[in-house]
């Protein structure tokens, strides 16, 4: 004989597993720096308004949700988002090369062609405890590890032939992965059977010394709010809003990188749950 299932598997929020893929297409605002081979880390550059990179794109995300049990749930959210541009004239201010050590080295604007990319791949990991959580209602509290991978960097076009090419000297690139953790809030309010609320937030700050030579640390917001209707018995739909704040440092050895970057806007998902 089948075990019957608990109560609150038959609540409007008690599915055991829950997946999501959406269409988000969020408004960006990106600024990083990199250092030069002597270490020193130019100024924050605006990759939009300096280098050209659109401010709007659409990408895939992914969500997956299981309830390990009536108050322990864990999630995961995924979605990668890649931009490359190239501008004619652009001015920036970075440290060139020359031969004194720093920190006698020179900031210098120079105005030039570039080509640049930004490349976020994010990874949103949370387990959350629901201390209330009723027919109607649901109240998660719990700690996330936003999983933050950046690669950013620009340098002249190929086909720079003025004297500005030869001084800005190497690439100035970086990737890295940010581990960082967040404290999160979720709350769901089941408007009907069919009709639910979702809303999220989460911070956390983090300085973080891997080994001598290596050092990362930055903050991350995150928000999100969404309407979900169970349309049939297995499939539903949502539309929200979603924002992610991020500032990251970077130091490995010479290289220093610093990105402060924002993304922000509404997603469509189709839903299935079990």
């Amino acid at each position: 004989m089948a075990k019957d299932k608990p109560e609150w598997r038959s609540w409007p929020m008690g599915e055991r597993l829950y997946g999501s893929i959406g269409y988000y297409r969020p408004k960006l605002s990106t600024k990083a720096a990199v250092s030069d081979e002597d270490g020193n880390l130019g100024a924050l550059i605006s990759f939009e308004d300096s280098l050209g990179l659109e401010d709007n794109k659409s990408t895939p995300i992914f969500s997956v949700a299981w309830r390990i049990s009536k108050r322990n749930a864990l999630s995961v959210n995924y979605f990668e988002l890649d931009r490359s541009a190239q501008t004619d004239n652009s001015t920036i201010s970075i440290f060139i090369p020359n031969d004194a050590p720093p920190p006698d080295s020179i900031e210098t604007e120079l105005t030039l062609p570039l080509s640049s990319f930004f490349n976020i791949e994010s990874a949103d990991i949370t387990y959350t405890f629901s201390p209330i959580f009723t027919e109607k209602h649901n109240l998660g509290l719990g700690i996330g590890l936003a999983l933050q991978t950046l690669e950013f960097g620009f340098q002249p076009t190929v086909d720079c032939n003025i004297p500005e090419c030869d001084d800005f000297g190497e690439p100035r690139k970086a990737k890295a992965t940010a581990p960082l953790p967040t404290l999160k809030m979720v709350y769901q309010y089941a408007i009907t059977d069919k009709w639910i609320i979702d809303t999220s937030l989460g911070y956390f700050a983090l300085e973080l010394e891997l080994d001598s030579n290596e050092d990362i640390g930055g903050s991350i917001w995150n928000a999100a709010a969404s309407v979900r209707w169970k349309t049939w018995q297995h499939v539903g739909f949502d539309l929200g809003w979603k924002y992610f704040d991020v500032d990251a440092d970077y130091q490995k050895r010479s290289l220093k990188a610093a990105a402060d970057y924002k993304y922000s806007g509404l997603f469509f998902g189709i839903n299935g749950y079990w």
